[in-house]
């Protein structure tokens, strides 16, 4: 079973640790709108819970990291099948640790040495923006750009694909922010635009994700008058896309997988536009599928991540490849609940892996579509950069 290995990068009290209690639970018990489950090791679902429990407390929120905490949870994707057999494709581990980490580094910590050395070799990041920070931001607070910047000094030493992740989207939803305002917003900071557009120019990431999540729902709490502080309403959380982003981790190491193959593409397809040239492309890939393979092995020579997905998930790139043709022959069938409902009937974990990217793929096509201006593909930052300003 493939580990994909994801780091989650933040400053303190950007909700790392709350986040990632709130997507346990969410994804601890198989839900019928969702069609998988995940797994942690018991003592790994204990301190989770406890985490959520407190979030669910009347009183008080969860306790900030201490410095030294450094957590790694390994997130163990299972499918529960109609006929009561369970698989496991895949699992993502997070690392997880004390922001402080990050804004104030201390060389001699054993510690933090090991975060900058994992955020270097990652291969999949999430920047945790923390909401309450991002909405003064937007009414002239450049705080966060403050603590973000100690943040993409780090992130930029890997070539990781990159979703930023909006917490508290509750409190932004709240005062009338979609996720393109807030998006274009962020851009217009030359610090933050021209990270996004080193980003996109690396030859693996060509995408990035901003993805707004709560981990306690609409309702479940508000701002305080001092403008800075969470306060319960009462009530039970009702997280908010809290799983898009463990879905995109999957579907983006295939479409990493998809652009190494492109750097390839014959010369004569650059003169296509660019819709046509990328449905000529993944046609062209379903046609000759040993180059997938060729890529693949060529690929596991340089990185143990695609090493294990040449050895362990082959097949599902092959099937992604299908999908997206079929996508964008507006073919695809965006039923989820049909899509999942063939999932269950998994018989083998191949077949569940590949009922999962048909049900990520469709439902990050339906998320994309609630959210516009999500995800910001190559090319486009300068163009939004020049719209907004």
């Amino acid at each position: 079973m493939p580990t994909i290995p994801v780091t989650v990068l933040g400053p303190a009290e950007s909700g790392k640790t709350v986040y990632l209690a709130s997507l346990f639970r969410r994804l601890a018990i198989p839900r019928p709108d969702l069609g998988f489950h995940v797994q942690l090791p018991p003592e790994q679902s204990t301190r989770l819970n406890k985490v959520y429990q407190r979030i669910t407390s009347p009183d008080a929120w969860p306790d900030p990291q201490r410095r030294a905490d450094i957590s790694e949870w390994e997130f163990t994707c299972s499918v529960r099948t109609a006929r009561d057999e369970t698989y496991s494709p895949f699992s993502l581990t997070y690392l997880d640790y004390s922001g402080e980490h990050l804004t104030e580094p201390d060389g001699r910590v054993e510690a933090g040495d090991r975060v900058l050395g994992r955020i270097e070799e990652s291969e999949f990041l999430l920047v945790l923006l923390d909401g309450v920070k991002v909405l003064r931001f937007l009414d002239g607070d450049l705080r966060l750009m403050e603590d973000l910047v100690a943040v993409f000094s780090h992130m930029l030493r890997s070539r990781a694909v990159v979703h930023f992740v909006i917490t508290k989207w509750d409190v932004l939803a709240g005062a009338g922010h979609t996720v393109r305002t807030v998006r274009d917003r962020l851009m217009r900071h030359p610090d933050f635009r021209d990270t996004v557009e080193t980003l996109l120019s690396l030859d693996r990431t060509r995408t990035v994700r901003f993805i707004p999540v709560s981990s306690v729902g609409l309702d479940f709490a508000a701002l305080a008058s001092d403008g800075m502080t969470m306060v319960k309403k009462g009530g039970f959380p009702a997280p908010l896309n809290v799983e898009i982003p463990f879905m995109a981790v999957l579907l983006d190491l295939f479409e990493a997988q998809l652009k190494e193959m492109e750097r390839h593409a014959p010369p004569e397809s650059q003169q296509i536009d660019q819709r046509g040239r990328r449905l000529a492309w993944v046609r062209m890939v379903a046609d000759r599928m040993p180059l997938v393979r060729t890529v693949l092995h060529t690929a596991a020579m340089r990185s143990p991540l695609m090493r294990l997905v040449r050895d362990h998930m082959a097949d599902a790139v092959l099937h992604y490849v299908e999908t997206q043709v079929a996508a964008y022959g507006e073919r695809v069938e965006q039923d989820i609940t049909q899509l999942r409902d063939h999932l269950l009937r998994a018989t083998s974990e191949k077949e569940a892996l590949n009922g999962l990217v048909d049900v990520f793929h469709a439902r990050l096509t339906a998320f994309e579509a609630e959210y516009p201006g999500s995800r910001i593909v190559e090319g486009e930052a300068s163009w939004t950069t020049a719209r907004t300003a």
